[in-house]
């Protein structure tokens, strides 16, 4: 009986004190936003990633959460990654500033181009978005051509209402204490 109250016990404690699983996760607002690593991925490929982990392409939406993004998730990173957004209607890639929209459909009322971007660089259909180190982590227009440039993505999982994991803790410690009482009447009249 010792033996398995200290092995509770100790199961309490290791879930209590338990790191974070990714070192790559970090908070802001009402979401959760994870790097992900994935040298060379597509746009299209780095969307249907996010979406099957349960979430979407980040959007950056303010220029609080901008600032988030610049000195916590791309902190120490290099090259570029994808954001959850996309042109459309510019066919004729004349007007690369136009068209643009977060995949979440949220309003496209803050931005944050680099110098001399959105440009359709070399007349390419440049129609994703990606935050570059060459630019400080601005924004810049991205197409197929630069895969080697592209470092991975960012997964951005919206909230839902919060689970109080300390009071389902307790809430598991004392659902455990009469099932120990048991274990021992058992014990005894056997």
């Amino acid at each position: 009986m010792k033996k398995f109250s200290v092995l509770c016990l100790v199961l309490l404690c290791s879930i209590l004190l338990a790191a974070p699983a990714s070192a790559s996760t970090f908070s802001f607002g009402n979401s959760q936003y994870t790097l992900v690593q994935s040298s060379g991925i597509t746009w299209d490929d780095a969307k249907v990633a996010a979406e099957s982990l349960g979430g979407h392409l980040a959007t950056i939406t303010s220029s609080a959460e901008n600032d988030f993004f610049k000195n916590t998730v791309f902190k120490d990173q290099t090259k570029a990654y994808w954001l959850g957004a996309s042109q459309t209607g510019d066919n004729n890639r004349k007007t690369p500033t136009e068209g643009w929209s977060w995949v979440t459909g949220e309003n496209w009322d803050y931005t944050d181009w680099s110098n001399a971007e959105p440009n359709n660089a070399n007349h390419f259909n440049e129609i994703h978005l990606s935050a570059d180190s060459r630019y400080g982590f601005q924004w810049n227009d991205e197409g197929s051509a630069v895969a080697q440039q592209i470092r991975g993505y960012v997964v951005e999982v919206e909230n839902t209402a919060p689970t109080p994991i300390p009071g389902a803790i307790w809430l598991l410690g004392a659902a455990l204490v009469p099932l120990i009482g048991i274990k021992s009447r058992f014990n005894a009249n056997a």
